[in-house]
């Protein structure tokens, strides 16, 4: 007997040597058990993460479509199988049909010819601590005794346990790997991107930017619609070229024509052109700007500033491709990429009739959205040293900013924007009277920005608006005013902090100054939190 049971734990072995598959390790290992010693209908049970049942995981002779069904899963606290997880100590049943603990159903009968049937099972351990559970049944062989089978089931079961110690191994550090070149991946995608943008003059790596970028790259040689939607000074017209530049349409023009620089009786004859004598002053055929983009990409600036008048025909146009100039009866083909931006809630418009509803979802086919300013203050360094380098070119100059300056730069809510910021160090630089410019010297450029109060409704947004909390029903400012940090705001802050439970989010919007504004206060004033 005991050749038998070497002869087994030996073709067991030889199943380790070979190269990990856990299934198929583990289903040889309970086949060898039931071909060579009788041990039939193995199976290993393991607990299911975050609950207390146990699932067969692996098996040899179990009907498939009872695995399926669960038939031979079981509660930890059921049966024989339960007991044996719990206790870590060996399960055996010589006579299934005289155990009440033993839960019949997980008995395979398709080969049982009848007689008494023994179920054994085994803890699969590691550290001395169950972290599965070996079971077979045992028809007949009345004479065997168990030892032998339960040895041999206890070597068996080290040997799974090791199996899936290893698999696990495996698991995790794929895992690992995976997610490291997912990282090195994004990575690279994000260098790549950031290269991509900064050779069109877009400048910043944050994560907000980044979207906007992805977003445009990845419709870039498409036809597609684009719509960008920003607040003034976001940098559209260059996320527009950048679009162009990227598309199969590069070597053909770009056209741009900014829709509210235009009077509008103006407007018709800069898009569509006109014929000699089509209206007073039209003293030779002029060619519309939507023919002059044909073959490359007519981008239109601020269009929800155009005439509802106008807004039909340009509907015709983008259905037809075909354009009509003033005062003529010939219709010119055209074939353009059309590129739209608009600080304003188009949305809006539409519901209040100042722009089609047609000619919105014509050109609202993939909207971006560009991040104002100040969602991007980790780019705010960059740009400002950008900005200050082109100026000491200009200028001749070698001006530079102070350590604490960008701290004054970052806490500004920039409700102009880039441009915004680019103006202020122009005019910072050229008051200054030393080449280092110094916080305060900012703080001083900045107050007069502080004044800007425009209605809420001039910034972009690309969805209607969220209806209003009761107390924030008041118009509010363009951006947050920019208060300087005074001994004073303390108890103010303070007394905001407790009416929010700490809430700096909410305590800010409430200041009406930005998250980072009053985290830069409470560090200045030495607010502790209580």
């Amino acid at each position: 007997m005991m050749k038998r049971e070497l002869v087994v734990i030996l073709e067991m072995a030889k199943l380790l040597e070979k190269p990990l598959d856990a299934p198929r390790t583990i289903q040889g290992i309970l086949r060898l058990l039931s071909q060579l010693y009788g041990l039939n209908c193995g199976r290993v049970s393991l607990p299911e993460a975050n609950s207390d049942a146990l699932l067969v995981k692996y098996s040899y002779g179990l009907s498939v479509e009872d695995l399926k069904a669960g038939r031979f899963n079981l509660h930890i606290d059921q049966g024989v199988t339960g007991y044996v997880m719990r206790t870590g100590s060996i399960g055996l049943v010589p006579n299934v049909d005289d155990e009440p603990l033993f839960v019949r159903r997980i008995t395979e009968l398709s080969h049982h010819g009848g007689g008494r049937m023994a179920f054994i099972s085994v803890p699969i351990l590691e550290s001395g601590k169950p972290i599965g559970v070996l079971s077979v049944q045992r028809e007949g062989m009345h004479e065997r005794p168990f030892d032998g089978d339960i040895s041999l089931l206890r070597v068996a079961a080290s040997m799974v346990g090791q199996v899936l110690r290893i698999h696990q191994y495996v698991v995790e550090q794929t895992e690992h790997l995976v997610k490291e070149n997912q990282n090195l991946r994004h990575s690279i995608a994000i260098e790549g991107m950031v290269k991509q943008s900064l050779a069109h003059g877009i400048l910043g790596s944050s994560p907000a930017l980044m979207d906007a970028v992805r977003s445009t790259i990845q419709v870039a040689h498409s036809d597609a619609p684009v719509m960008l939607l920003g607040e003034s000074g976001t940098g559209k017209e260059k996320f527009a070229r950048m679009i162009h530049q990227q598309s199969d349409r590069r070597e053909k023009p770009f056209i741009c024509i900014n829709c509210a620089a235009i009077p509008a009786d103006l407007l018709e004859s800069e898009l569509f052109g006109h014929t000699k004598g089509a209206f007073t002053g039209a003293s030779q055929n002029k060619q519309g700007k939507i023919a002059q983009a044909d073959g490359g990409t007519l981008f239109l600036d601020e269009i929800g500033d155009m005439p509802l008048s106008l807004q039909a025909k340009l509907l015709r146009v983008l259905q037809e491709k075909k354009v009509d100039p003033i005062g003529s009866n010939e219709a010119v083909s055209v074939d353009f990429r059309v590129i739209t931006a608009t600080h304003v809630n188009l949305q809006a418009s539409v519901n209040q009739g100042a722009f089609r509803l047609d000619l919105f979802y014509r050109l609202h086919v993939v909207p971006v959205h560009l991040p104002p300013l100040r969602e991007r203050q980790d780019d705010i360094k960059q740009l400002a040293l950008h900005f200050l380098n082109e100026l000491n070119h200009h200028y001749e100059r070698n001006w530079s900013l102070a350590g604490d300056a960008f701290a004054v730069l970052e806490n500004f809510d920039w409700p102009g924007n880039i441009r915004q910021l680019q103006n202020v160090l122009e005019r910072t630089a050229l008051t200054s009277e030393q080449e280092l410019l110094s916080a305060d010297k900012l703080r001083q450029a900045l107050s007069s920005e502080s004044a800007i109060n425009l209605p809420a409704h001039n910034r972009a947004t690309a969805s209607p608006a969220p209806a209003a909390a009761p107390e924030a029903a008041a118009p509010r400012q363009y951006g947050r005013s920019y208060n300087w940090v005074q001994q004073g705001d303390a108890e103010q802050i303070k007394a905001m902090l407790s009416q929010t439970n700490n809430n700096q989010s909410e305590a800010a919007r409430r200041l009406n100054i930005s998250l980072r504004q009053l985290r830069y206060r409470v560090d200045k004033l030495g607010i502790g939190r209580t």
